[in-house]
């Protein structure tokens, strides 16, 4: 005699198939190297978002003086003043107010016919309206300023730029400072005759490039990476392959990250193939990892999900017992989409098949039918309590 807990209530579910794999990622990266020695001076952070011509560092050839950045910093401050005319408005209105205030002082003079005092004001009108003509004046002691202080600006910038290389990003993307000498290897253009298993026997180690402070001839600073597109290369048995259809869409898991992606190409090699996984999305820290172990969801098949145990054969026919209103045992043959090692995903309420050079439909299981566990043990027609 069977109970409630021998039977389980068909409901619609999803089965994903996962095969854990070793891969490597390629990236679309670009490195850059000093053309000078000198010290190095960072603008930008790793796993930084750039845009082309960021600058990211630059190379002090010789030792600039902080006391110079300053002083031109002081320069153009003081520039941009005198171009907008704010240095000296004060100064003119104060003016402007002291000149209007001694025509009305010669004015009210002229009216007591003090002459004496009209004189005295005039020579003092003379000297404040010079004074504005010189602060003011198209030839005034203000653009003899201006020009001087440009031509200074310039003389600072060429000794900046004389002794500073400044290292610009070449494109859009991401900062990286770390390589693992690599990079030559896993390139977009020979990314279908990388050999892994020469791969898995070298040496290499990842170098953070930030951590040094002076720069020599042709030694690489940083790496641009296309931080859009990025791939995964990894190696897949032959036992597993079949699952694998180039274009198919999977997801890909490494470490706590998800993302999606494609396969991209699949390449026979002896007894494995390497299988190109195409991500166009971002993952944290992808710019930093070259091996890695991750899980890979090739298909995730969608429909009735049933325990794999309720699976019998009968007249050479796969199906499970699913019971009727009165709780008798009926045997329904099935259509399967997907299992794995627990579970099986059917489809639901009919399907077609060929019989005798002839499509027939096939009545199967219904959403919420008692599916009947290890039917295997019981006998079509038999009532189950």
């Amino acid at each position: 005699m069977f109970y409630s807990n021998d039977t389980v209530v068909a409901q619609y579910g999803n089965l994903q198939v996962i095969d854990q794999v070793d891969g490597y990622i390629l990236r679309d990266e670009k490195i850059l190297k000093a053309n000078y020695e000198g010290e190095i001076k960072y603008f930008a952070e790793d796993g930084q978002k750039v845009e082309n011509g960021y600058k990211v560092l630059e190379i002090q050839k010789d030792k600039v003086e902080d006391e110079t950045r300053k002083k031109l910093e002081i320069i153009n401050q003081r520039i941009n003043n005198l171009e907008n005319k704010k240095f000296f408005k004060t100064d003119i209105d104060k003016l402007n107010k002291e000149i209007n205030n001694i025509i009305e002082e010669i004015q009210e003079s002229s009216k007591n016919n003090n002459v004496e005092k009209i004189v005295d004001l005039k020579k003092e009108l003379k000297i404040k309206l010079d004074k504005k003509n010189i602060i003011a004046g198209d030839k005034s002691f203000y653009n003899k300023n201006i020009d001087m202080l440009k031509k200074e600006q310039e003389e600072l910038k060429i000794k900046i730029d004389n002794d500073i290389q400044v290292m610009k990003s070449p494109v859009s993307g991401l900062i990286s400072y770390y390589i693992d000498g690599l990079e030559d290897i896993f390139t977009l253009n020979n990314m279908a005759t990388i050999d892994l298993e020469k791969v898995k026997e070298a040496n290499y180690d990842v170098t953070n490039l930030r951590e040094s402070k002076n720069a020599i001839i042709n030694q690489p600073l940083y790496k641009v990476v296309n931080n859009t597109t990025w791939y995964l290369v990894a190696e897949v048995d032959n036992n597993k392959i079949d699952k694998y259809k180039e274009g198919r869409r999977i997801k890909i898991k490494i470490s706590d990250s998800q993302v999606e992606g494609k396969i991209y190409r699949i390449i026979k090699n002896e007894d494995k193939f390497i299988v190109i996984f195409k991500i166009n999305q971002y993952m944290e820290n992808f710019h930093k990892i070259r091996q890695t172990k991750a899980e890979i969801s090739v298909i995730d098949y969608e429909g009735l999900k049933i325990p794999k145990d309720s699976l019998i054969k009968k007249d050479g026919l796969v199906g499970v017992y699913v019971l009727d209103v009165n709780r008798y045992a009926v045997f329904k043959e099935i259509s399967i989409v997907g299992y794995d090692d627990e579970f099986v995903i059917i489809k639901s309420n009919f399907f077609y098949k060929k019989v005798n050079e002839e499509i027939k439909t096939i009545k199967t299981v219904k959403l919420y039918d008692e599916v009947v566990r290890n039917g295997d043990r019981i006998r079509e027609g038999q009532i189950i309590y």
